[in-house]
């Protein structure tokens, strides 16, 4: 684009220049090649906080000590031997003696007079600031960071103690209950005893007891190493129809007897994700033995297999009651049963979800729960079809 002109008129004259100066905030001083002072814009004592207005013949260094050790360089600007000299940021006390003011420097030959250079002072107060702010919060992030790594180094520390203790208590605890379970069953099998009807009734409320501690005991172990990587998984190609079949016959006569229905289905052909058997044959016999569990009489429960883009889909469906919300939201936290569950004294330990997630999660996959109050629960679970 041409810019015209009337050429009788300057395009620039002084005035003008200090107008622009101003609104840029810049200050402009002249220095000789020996860094004396031979010019200033007014002002420039005030701006600096000098008793003295008139600060013609001082020495640049002694205003500016920020570049005491630079003098060379600086007077290689002004003889046109280097190009220009910066100084980014430097601060002063403003004049309520309370704040500062930040300001950037730049030496550049003078384009007219040899050995002297231009001193250009730009007022960046506001950038100043707002970096100050910027490093005052890094600084507080740093340390907000080495407090939470501090804290979770901790966590990690009282862990390791929790999961060294439950593996302790939980040996220890094994072997009286095997002492206890032993004498009760060498008890029941006595001819003489076993007529005694009330004693037998009696011990056998001893012996589930001891069994469920012991179910207890076995799952809060298993959930320790499947989440500590302690148990190494056995992955082969997985034929996830004829363990289905399996785990689906396998319930097939609990829930008749309590008159309910177990069925199953599988895509033809069902890919074959690498997987541990015997693992998986856990997960699905929690899962399937909490739905017959919850499912009322007349219903049913089903286990459906479905492949996705990258996984093969796993759900077991009952016609339950359902889980609110709010339950949902802790179903796989350990020893957790909801306020239904406690009220009904439906027996369990709480267990069998956390080892669900643990083994699922092992495997690369996910566990996940879809449920609504009075329309029944699926829980179910993905298993990638390449190995993680």
């Amino acid at each position: 684009m041409e810019l015209s002109s009337d050429t009788s008129m300057p395009l620039v004259n002084e005035q003008l220049s200090q107008i622009i100066l101003d609104d840029l905030q810049v200050m402009v001083v002249y220095a000789d090649a020996d860094l004396e002072i031979v010019a200033h814009a007014a002002g420039l004592g005030q701006y600096l906080q000098e008793a003295q207005e008139d600060l013609v013949g001082e020495w640049l260094p002694d205003l500016f000590p920020e570049v005491v050790g630079s003098e060379e360089e600086l007077a290689a600007v002004a003889r046109g031997q280097s190009p220009r000299f910066d100084l980014p940021m430097i601060n002063r006390m403003d004049a309520n003696g309370l704040d500062r003011r930040y300001m950037s420097v730049i030496a550049l030959p003078h384009p007219e007079i040899e050995d002297h250079l231009v001193w250009l002072v730009h007022d960046v107060t506001s950038e100043g600031r707002l970096d100050q702010q910027v490093m005052q919060q890094l600084n507080e992030v740093r340390l907000l960071r080495s407090r939470l790594e501090a804290a979770n180094t901790e966590l990690v520390r009282l862990d390791d103690e929790k999961s060294a203790f439950m593996r302790m208590a939980a040996h220890d605890l094994r072997a009286p209950l095997t002492v206890i379970k032993g004498y009760v069953e060498m008890v029941m099998e006595d001819t003489e005893a076993a007529e005694d009807e009330e004693a037998m009734d009696y011990l056998d409320v001893v012996l589930r007891r001891t069994r469920q501690m012991s179910d207890l005991i076995d799952n809060l172990l298993d959930v320790e190493k499947i989440e500590s990587g302690a148990v190494t998984l056995q992955r082969e190609p997985l034929d996830v129809p004829d363990l289905v079949q399996e785990i689906g016959r396998g319930f097939v006569p609990v829930a008749q007897q309590r008159d309910q229905k177990v069925q199953w289905s599988t895509p033809t052909p069902c890919p074959q994700p690498l997987a541990d058997r015997a693992r998986l044959v856990q997960v699905l016999n929690n899962l399937v033995s909490n739905a017959l569990k919850f499912t009322p009489p007349g219903g049913q429960v089903r286990i459906d297999v479905a492949e996705g883009e990258a996984e093969l889909i796993v759900e077991v469906s009952d016609t339950g009651p359902g889980i609110s919300e709010e339950d949902q939201a802790r179903l796989f936290q350990r020893f957790f049963r909801t306020d239904t569950v406690r009220q009904q004294r439906i027996p369990g330990t709480g267990l069998g979800l956390p080892i669900v997630k643990a083994i699922v999660e092992q495997h690369g996959g996910q566990a996940y729960c879809r449920s609504k109050l009075g329309e029944g629960t699926t829980f179910g679970c993905t298993l990638p079809l390449e190995e993680a």
